[in-house]
C-alpha cells in the first residue's frame, strides 16, 4: 500500500511539473535496472503512469523514450560489471546472499539462452535486475553484452510506455466525448487485470503446491472413521489424476458453501439487498451512448444461440474424433447445466416460506451466466488436460477474462442483480467441478487441444459477431430512457428559472470545452430547418469503423467524421455542422434535450452547446475533434436569425434562443 501511495504521488507530481518527466522516468528506469534493486521498485507501474501522462499529453513522448532507454542501459552496465569484476564471490556477499534462489533462477536461464537471454531478461520483470549482472558472472564478453543490451533497452522502453499511452489516449478521447466512458473504461480495465492478477496468484500457487497439499489431505481423510468411508473411492491414489480430482472436489465443496450461504443470506438479510441496489445504481450513472453499444454487444455471447453451436462444434468434433468419452462428459457438462438451472428455479419458485418472508427480493441465479459458466469453465478443463503443464492456465485465464467481461456487460445494462450474477457464477463453476471430476477419472485418450482451441472459439466467435450484429442495435435502442419531465413557466425561465439547469455536460471534468453555452426553447426540428437554409447540415451517425477512420496519418473533414456527445448517458437529439469557407472554421450546434418543458405550450428546453471542431492528433497516428465553445458574442451572428429567434445574454459564458412564435 505505502508503494502504492507514493507511487501515487509521484505520477501527480510529474502531471503538475512536467518538464520534469523524462528525468524521473530516467531516475526509475536506472534503479530498476540495478541488480537486486529492481526488485523492490515498482517501476512497470511508475511508468505506465509516465505513458498515462505521455497519451493525455502532457509531457513528450521521444524524451521520455530516450530517458528510459538510457537510464535501463546504465543500470544494465553497473549490474554487468558489478558481476564481471566479482564473479568468483559475489554470490557470497550480501545482499546477494539472500537471495540465492533469484540467483540460480537467473544463471540457469542465462545458461540456457545466452545472449539472447539479456534481451529476453530484459522484458521479464523478475529477471530484469538479475540477468546483466549474471551475464557478468558468466563470463560473457563486455562487446557482446553491451552490443545486445543497447537494442534491447531502445525496444524495451515503447514496450512498457505503450500500454499506458493507449491507455492515457483513450482517457482523453473518452473524457471529450463523454467522462462516464472514462469511468467505464477505468473500471473495466481495472476488473480485467484484477481477474488477470487473481488467477495467476491463485493458480501458480496451486500447481506447484497442491500435490503435497492433497497428499496430506488424503492421508487424514482416509484415517478418518467417517470421511474415510465416503470419499475413499473419489481419494483412492490408484485412480488416474488422483490430485487433480482431489484439487476439484476440494474446490467443489468451498464453492457449494458459498452458494449455500448466499442463498441463505438473501432472504434473510438486509446485505445483498442493498449491495443489489448500489451497484444497479452505480451502473446506471455509468450508461452514454459511446458503451451501451460495445457492452451490448458483449452481453450477445451469453445468448443461447451462441452457446448452442459452439457447444455443438465441439460434440460433433469429439465424436468424430472417436473421443466418446469427452463427447459424452461435454454432453453431460452443458445439458445437466441447463437442467439444474430450470430445477433450481423451479424450487425456489415453489417454496412459499421463503418468498413469504424475502418478498421480492429472492434471486434466481442467473439463467445466462450458469450457462456461459459452465461452456467456459468446462471446455478450460477439458483443453487444459491437453497441453503442456506450463500453458495449462491459459484456458483458465481465458475463461475467467471472458466470464468477467459478460459478468460486467450484464451488470451495467441492467441484466441481472449482482446477486442473481454471482449464484449464477457459483452454480456454473459447481457444475463443471462435478462433471469434471467425473471427466478427469474417466477420460483416458488424449486429443488435440489445439484443434479443440480452434473449433470452439472459431465457432463461437463466427456466431457472436452475426448475433451482435443482428441484435445489438434494436437493444441498444431498448435502453434508452427519455428524461425525467419538469416542468417551468415561460416567463420564469426567461427571467430567472435557466439557472436552475445543468452548467456543465458533465460533472467529472468542468473545463470550458465541456460548458454550455446556450439553452434552446423550441422544436428541434423547427431549429434545424431554420439553420438549414444558413448551410447547417445534419451530422450521420458513425459507428465502430470511426476507430480506423480515426487512424488516418492525414486526417481531415472529410475522412475523420465527427462523433456525438453525450449528456448524463444520452448522445444528442440534434448535431448540426457548418464550415464556414470565410475562416476555415468546422462548427457545430449540438442539442440535448435538459428534460425541462415549458407552460403553456410544452415546448421543450435544450442544453446547448455551439463550437468550432479542432482536430487533434496524437503521435502521428491517431486523431479526434476536439469541441470548443463559442463566446455568446459570437453566437447572434453565427446564427443570423434575429427575426426568428428571440436571442438574450444572461452570463457571461451563457445565452437563452427561443422561437418568436413560441
Amino acid at each position: 500500500m505505502g508503494a502504492e501511495s507514493w507511487t501515487q504521488d509521484l505520477l501527480a507530481w510529474v502531471n503538475a511539473n512536467p518538464a520534469w518527466g523524462a528525468l524521473i522516468v530516467f531516475g526509475v528506469a536506472f534503479f530498476e535496472s540495478l541488480v537486486l534493486v529492481g526488485i523492490i521498485l515498482p517501476g512497470v507501474m511508475i511508468l505506465f503512469g509516465m505513458g498515462t501522462l505521455i497519451g493525455l499529453g502532457v509531457i513528450d513522448l521521444v524524451s521520455v523514450w530516450l530517458a528510459a532507454s538510457l537510464g535501463a542501459l546504465l543500470g544494465d552496465s553497473l549490474s554487468y560489471l558489478l558481476g564481471f569484476r566479482n564473479r568468483e564471490h559475489l554470490l557470497e556477499v550480501w545482499p546477494f546472499s539472500r537471495y540465492p534462489g533469484m540467483m540460480d533462477r537467473g544463471i540457469r536461464f542465462f545458461r540456457v539462452h545466452g545472449s539472447k537471454g539479456v534481451v529476453a531478461g530484459r522484458f521479464i520483470g523478475p529477471l530484469r535486475p538479475v540477468v546483466p549482472a549474471v551475464a557478468g558472472i558468466m563470463g560473457m564478453r563486455p562487446t557482446k553484452f553491451f552490443t545486445v543490451d543497447v537494442a534491447a533497452c531502445i525496444a524495451w522502453a515503447p514496450s512498457f510506455l505503450l500500454p499506458g499511452i493507449l491507455f492515457g489516449a483513450s482517457l482523453e478521447v473518452a473524457s471529450e466525448y463523454t467522462g462516464r466512458l472514462t469511468m467505464v473504461l477505468v473500471v473495466g480495465l481495472g476488473a480485467l487485470w484484477l481477474t488477470w492478477w487473481l488467477m495467476r496468484l491463485i493458480y501458480e500457487p496451486l500447481a506447484s503446491r497442491s500435490a503435497r497439499w492433497m497428499r496430506h489431505a488424503i492421508r487424514w481423510t482416509r484415517r478418518h472413521p467417517v470421511l474415510g468411508r465416503v470419499s475413499g473411492p473419489l481419494l483412492d491414489p490408484a485412480q488416474p489424476e488422483v490430485l487433480s480430482v482431489s484439487m476439484l472436489g476440494a474446490l467443489l465443496v468451498v464453492i457449494f458453501w458459498g452458494l449455500g450461504m448466499l442463498m441463505l443470506m438473501e432472504p434473510f438479510s438486509a446485505q445483498p439487498k442493498a449491495l443489489d441496489q448500489g451497484v444497479q445504481a452505480l451502473a446506471l450513472s455509468l450508461h452514454n451512448h459511446l458503451a451501451d453499444p460495445a457492452l451490448v454487444a458483449i452481453s450477445q455471447l451469453s445468448k443461447w444461440p451462441v452457446m448452442l453451436f459452439s457447444s455443438a462444434a465441439v460434440l460433433f468434433w469429439l465424436i468424430g474424433a472417436r473421443r466418446h468419452v469427452a463427447a459424452l462428459h461435454w454432453l453431460a457438462a452443458i445439458g445437466g447445466g441447463w437442467l439444474l438451472q430450470l430445477l433450481l428455479d423451479w424450487s425456489l419458485r415453489s417454496t412459499p416460506p421463503i418468498i413469504e418472508m424475502s418478498g421480492e427480493w429472492v434471486r434466481v441465479p442467473s439463467s445466462p451466466m450458469v450457462l456461459i459458466t459452465v461452456v467456459f469453465s468446462f471446455f478450460a478443463v477439458m483443453v487444459a488436460r491437453e497441453v503442456r503443464r506450463k500453458h495449462r492456465q491459459w484456458p483458465y485465464l481465458v475463461a475467467a477474462l471472458v466470464l468477467t467481461l459478460q459478468v460486467l456487460a450484464r451488470l451495467y445494462l441492467g441484466l441481472e442483480w449482482f446477486s442473481g450474477v454471482l449464484m449464477g457464477l457459483l452454480l456454473g463453476l459447481a457444475w463443471t467441478l462435478i462433471v469434471g471430476i467425473a471427466y478427469r477419472q474417466r477420460a483416458m485418450r488424449p486429443f488435440s487441444g489445439a484443434v479443440a482451441g480452434l473449433i470452439f472459439y472459431g465457432s463461437l466467435f463466427g456466431l457472436f459477431v452475426w448475433q451482435a450484429n443482428e441484435h445489438t442495435a434494436e437493444e441498444v435502442a431498448a435502453l434508452q430512457t427519455p428524461p425525467p419531465l419538469q416542468v417551468v413557466s415561460a416567463d420564469e425561465w426567461w427571467v430567472s428559472g435557466w439557472r436552475e439547469l445543468p452548467v456543465y455536460r458533465t460533472g467529472a471534468f468542468t473545463r470550458t470545452t465541456r460548458r454550455f453555452n446556450a439553452q434552446v426553447a423550441g422544436a428541434a426540428d423547427q431549429l434545424e430547418e431554420r439553420l438549414a437554409r444558413q448551410g447547417w447540415a445534419r451530422v450521420p451517425d458513425t459507428d465502430w469503423r470511426w476507430i480506423l477512420q480515426a487512424l488516418n496519418p492525414r486526417p481531415d473533414e472529410a475522412s475523420l467524421p465527427l462523433l456525438g456527445r453525450a449528456f448524463e448517458g444520452r448522445s444528442e437529439t440534434l448535431l448540426l455542422r457548418r464550415h464556414d469557407h470565410r475562416t476555415g472554421e468546422l462548427q457545430t450546434v449540438r442539442l440535448w434535450d435538459s428534460g425541462y418543458r415549458l407552460r403553456p405550450g410544452d415546448a421543450a428546453i435544450y442544453l446547448a452547446q455551439i463550437s468550432n471542431e479542432h482536430l487533434v492528433q496524437r503521435f502521428g497516428f491517431f486523431s479526434y475533434w476536439r469541441s470548443v465553445p463559442l463566446p455568446p458574442q459570437r453566437l447572434e451572428a453565427l446564427l443570423a436569425l434575429p427575426a426568428e429567434l428571440e436571442y438574450r445574454q444572461v452570463t457571461e459564458n451563457l445565452v437563452l434562443l427561443r422561437s418568436a412564435t413560441d
